[in-house]
């Protein structure tokens, strides 16, 4: 045994005085008397009892000196090693996954709003309230990974918060991540003990396997692995319960329709019963269309949804049955919006490039003369140039077909010159003999045959991509730099039959789309707990410039529950992952400081309208998040579980030492005290 504060046990000195007060006599006083036979009768019926007299003192003075020592030993705060050696480091892992969203009871005539989660939290309150003062436990939260809400600590109003500040999410369920950082840790302590609150109803392999390992019996305790020692208790949330979910719902442009799309919805019946239910969808909070399902136990069906306007906008599926998972039964969709590509063709005329531009609904084509343009160009994103050679060129997107050679000088102090290449001699009897399969302008073409009445021999830049030759010259090239793509062709094709071929407008509207495309393709779907990644364009917000002395980017994101974040741009991009719930995530762009509060908030009265505002001038974009997870939807227990909970032991509620020693100390004085009060009014004692 030892002390905590061992200077407090010179505190026994006041022992001293005590006795001092118990041995002093008192001197009596001489006093004349007229008899002596009433003090004789006394002296003898004192000397009869002076014997118990001497103990009732002494039986007081012990209980004094008894007090003294229990208050001094608790205030001394005495430890015991056998107490000591027997503390538990007790590691709780608490499943705040999608599936631990699943009522409880889902009983008609006696409903309850409960989740497992809410059970789990309280089963773990009941687990503090029963710590000894020794034991100490650390506070894991987990889905796909693993959260360390508190440390290692005895401190109950420390472990009661972090519990309860565990909120539910809809992101799947991957216990081994929090698994392998409880075993990791637990290896480093003397006693350690795991304790899992979970459902189980995902759970890998090799966290199967490691359970197994740590639950077996094994006699001999000198063979016991590290591993083997660490004592685990496997406390499953919640039974099985039948359960309808969505699975799977994308979005993708029509290749039917160009300015359609095409959503893939998936349903799965995880319950060993046959469901009959219906699934609404809604366009912008406007039913589009019900279908019916009658799904068999584990069936799975998936259908294509698709007729959808061109504007775009927000799009929900809502399944309409009633099961334990509510998560599950809703999912969302965004559909991009469709801008016309503005195309600027520069011809003296030619029918066929303005057929085959105008015929397609994704462009707004405009068309001008050479000499128009050359008096005042005009912007475009895809500018077509019809054998003519302009003077100069800015920043874009440009197409040559069979351009003159130029006759004007090249400007060699220019920016940006226009003739990077060298065009010679005339190519006899051209023919297409070999050209690129693989790339976006000749996907799905082919140019065998194609006759060819003009062409000419050209020498393209060092940077560019040759895509057809005529034996060994080039007719066909794209040349890219940072700020400008140029596709060139070297084929008169008003003296050519590739007009009149099905590939001629193929490779038009390919060329149209590889200038559209971006190095980054976005997508505009993720799944809960996906990491959201946006590539900006550095003149977002307003269309100018915005100097390196202006203010940082602030992307505000308005997620589910009308909850709102505001995330710095860094490198134009920004990395959002608060993606914790299925819904829509809205991203409004503003040029205003970064707020030095916390990353989320609530949205109120006060900033409401400053949100509209920025809504209403600047860019914005939806992001649509979902569970969309059929292991998720099965929220039966695992395989391979069941028995190792039958072999794990529920955690007790403490042993006779779960208080301080020195909090039995002071009750055994306050309870002596309360004897010595007793016998003192009982005359027992003096």
């Amino acid at each position: 045994m030892n002390f905590l504060t061992p200077t407090s046990l010179f505190l026994f000195a006041l022992a001293i005085p005590i006795i001092a007060l118990y041995i002093l006599k008192l001197r009596r006083r001489r006093e004349p008397v007229s008899t002596l036979m009433f003090w004789e009768q006394l002296f003898k019926e004192r000397q009869t009892t002076s014997l118990f007299q001497r103990l009732k003192h002494l039986l007081s003075l012990l209980l004094q000196l008894l007090f003294l020592a229990l208050l001094v030993l608790a205030i001394a705060r005495p430890q015991f090693a056998f107490i000591t050696k027997s503390a538990r480091q007790l590691i709780l892992i608490i499943d705040h996954s999608a599936s631990m969203n699943a009522v409880l009871n889902l009983d008609p005539d006696n409903p309850s709003s409960e989740v497992r989660l809410d059970s789990a939290k309280q089963s773990a309150l009941q687990m503090v309230k029963g710590l000894r003062f020794m034991d100490e436990m650390s506070v894991i939260s987990c889905h796909t990974r693993p959260t360390i809400r508190t440390p290692f600590t005895n401190h109950q109003k420390t472990l009661r918060q972090a519990i309860e500040s565990i909120k539910p999410t809809d992101i799947e369920t991957d216990l081994k991540p929090a698994v392998d950082l409880a075993f990791d840790v637990a290896r480093t302590k003397p006693n350690p003990e795991i304790i899992i609150l979970s459902d189980f109803q995902s759970v890998s392999e090799q966290t199967v396997e490691k359970f197994q390992k740590s639950l077996q019996d094994t006699t001999a305790e000198e063979e016991l692995t590290q591993e083997q020692k660490i004592k685990l208790h496997l406390i499953r949330i919640g039974k099985d319960s039948d359960n309808v979910g969505i699975t799977q719902f994308r979005v993708r442009k029509s290749i039917v329709n160009a300015f359609d799309y095409e959503t893939l919805l998936t349903v799965v019946n995880t319950s060993d019963k046959e469901k009959k239910c219906s699934v609404e969808l809604y366009f912008n909070e406007s039913l589009f269309d019900v279908r019916p399902y009658t799904l068999a136990p584990g069936e799975k069906k998936s259908e294509i949804f698709s007729n959808f306007t061109f504007e775009g906008g927000e799009l929900k599926a809502v399944l309409d049955v009633v099961d334990a998972l509510p998560t599950d039964n809703i999912a969302y969709a965004t559909l991009p919006k469709r801008e016309l590509v503005s195309v600027l063709l520069v011809t003296d005329e030619n029918p066929f490039l303005q057929k085959v531009l105008s015929v397609d609904e994704k462009l707004n084509l405009s068309i001008m003369t050479p000499a128009e343009y050359e008096s005042g160009a005009k912007d475009a994103q895809v500018v077509v140039f019809d054998q003519f050679n302009p003077t100069m060129l800015g920043d874009g997107n440009y197409m040559f077909i069979y351009p003159p050679k130029a006759t004007h000088p090249l400007d060699e102090s220019a920016n940006n010159p226009v003739t990077t290449w060298d065009i010679g001699e005339a190519l006899e009897t051209p023919i297409i003999t070999d050209w690129d399969r693989t790339h976006p302008i000749l996907r799905h073409v082919h140019l065998e045959n194609v006759l060819i009445g003009e062409a000419y021999e050209i020498t393209p830049p060092a940077t560019a991509q040759i895509l057809a030759r005529s034996f060994e010259s080039p007719v066909l090239f794209v040349d890219v730099t940072p700020k400008r793509k140029i596709v060139f062709a070297a084929i008169n094709i008003l003296e050519s039959d590739l007009p009149l071929r099905i590939a001629f407008p193929v490779i038009i509207a390919n060329t149209i789309q590889w200038f559209q495309q971006s190095e980054d393709i976005q997508e505009y779907h993720l799944r809960t707990g996906e990491v959201l990644r946006y590539k900006i364009d550095s003149q977002t917000n307003s269309g100018e410039d915005t100097p390196s002395e202006n203010p940082q980017k602030i992307l505000k994101v308005n997620g589910p529950e009308e909850k709102t974040w505001d995330v710095a741009v860094e490198n134009d991009e920004i990395l959002f992952d608060q993606t914790l719930h299925a819904g829509f995530y809205e991203l409004t762009f503003s040029d205003k400081p970064a707020a030095d509060n916390e990353n989320e908030s609530t949205v109120n009265s006060e900033n409401e309208s400053t949100t509209d505002n920025i809504a209403a001038d600047n860019s914005e974009q939806v992001w649509a998040v979902n569970l969309a997870s059929e292991t998720e939807s099965n929220i039966a227990i695992a395989e391979g579980i069941e028995d190792l909970l039958a072999e794990s032991d529920v955690l007790g509620s403490g042993s006779f030492f779960r208080y301080p020693p020195w909090i039995y100390l002071v009750f055994l004085a306050v309870i002596l005290t309360v004897v010595e009060w007793f016998l003192y009014q009982r005359r027992r004692i003096d």
